[in-house]
Formats: C-alpha cells, sequence, structure tokens
C-alpha cells in the first residue's frame, strides 16, 4: 500500500525569558517549518504544498506570540 500525504505541523516556543521582539517573529516561524519538515514523513518526490503560518497570542497590553506553528498540506 502506497504511503499517503497528510498534514504536518512544525512548533516552536520561545522561552518565557526571551521573547521575539517584533522584527524577530519570522525567526519562530522559521523554526516551526523547520521543525515541520524534519518530521514530514511524505512518500518520496517532489510536492506542491499550501503552508500555513499560525500562533498563539497572549493578549495583555501589549500582546505577544507564545508559540509560533507552520502546517504544510
Amino acid at each position: 500500500m502506497a504511503r499517503t500525504r497528510q498534514p504536518v505541523t512544525g512548533k516552536f516556543k520561545p522561552r518565557k525569558d526571551r521573547e521575539l521582539r517584533p522584527d524577530e517573529h519570522h525567526l519562530g516561524w522559521d523554526r516551526a517549518l523547520q521543525e515541520a519538515l524534519d518530521n514530514i514523513g511524505w512518500p518520496r518526490g517532489t510536492h506542491q504544498a499550501q503552508v500555513e503560518f499560525g500562533a498563539v497570542i497572549d493578549v495583555k497590553n501589549p500582546g505577544h506570540v507564545i508559540e509560533y506553528h507552520v502546517t504544510l498540506i
């Protein structure tokens, strides 16, 4: 039976004592994307994929991102 492609999500949580600055948010998504790629498990070959970027945000004044996530579909 051939393996099928399933969505895979990578996550990155910055340390509580080292939140990313607004100009560093890409670093959180970069780490989450790399985790998704490291754990992709798709069959060999070239795949067209949709990439969804998301975050869990703690809204205070100001708010901050507590988890970055990237899903490959």
